[in-house]
């Protein structure tokens, strides 16, 4: 899948400890070692399934053991490899532990936003069909489509449910609303979705 572009994915200088007691130049050794065995990996039985990735996110500017995480946690939680970060941090990363991966998502919130926007690729990718199946469904006038019909109404902002008005009436909690109970609440909620409806009628 195409990996997603991040215009501030490295604006913090992601130069960050590897809490490990080495010499600079003993951590660059230990690097390149562990980038190495990972690179030499593509296209071997048993490679982790989320290489592809990794090397996608690389060649977008990812310093590579981020890459790593990234692909890494993108993937599947059942069918990630290795099962752990810590085992990742140690079998591919070249690390003692993995609390340099906490370092870096605490200093750089792009690498969570990448993980969670990959994570949605699939569902993104197919998309279109879902819009497709929803209106196929939504123009059936048989009762059965009607939880399809709200849906594509809520989305089309011709219809507002019940509940977030109500939400939205008792967030504000200011002027009249404020002392209202729950049931006047909830009529006034039913008067203005009724009013929303008429308006997108007229």
């Amino acid at each position: 899948m195409p990996i997603p572009k991040i215009t501030y994915q490295l604006p913090l200088e992601l130069d960050l400890p590897e809490a490990e007691s080495l010499s600079s130049e003993d951590a660059r050794v230990k690097s390149e070692q562990a980038r190495k065995a990972l690179d030499a990996m593509f296209g071997k039985s048993g490679a982790p399934r989320w290489l592809d990735d990794y090397l996608e996110l690389v060649r977008g500017g990812w310093p590579w053991r981020v890459a790593a995480y990234i692909a890494w946690a993108s993937s599947p939680r059942a069918a990630r490899e290795p099962r752990t970060q810590d085992e990742l941090a140690r079998i591919h990363l070249g690390l003692t532990s993995d609390r340099a991966i906490s370092t870096w998502r605490k200093r750089n919130p792009a690498i969570d936003e990448v993980v969670r926007m990959m994570q949605a690729g699939p569902l993104f990718k197919h998309r279109a069909e879902i819009f497709t199946a929803l209106v196929a469904v939504a123009v059936k006038p048989e009762y059965k489509s009607h939880a399809d019909r709200k849906l594509a109404l809520e989305l089309m902002g011709d219809y507002t449910p019940i509940r977030k008005v109500l939400a939205e009436l008792k967030k504000k909690g200011d002027g009249d609303e404020s002392d209202m109970s729950d049931t006047e609440l909830e009529e006034l909620a039913r008067a203005l979705e009724a009013d929303n409806h008429d308006e997108h009628q007229a």
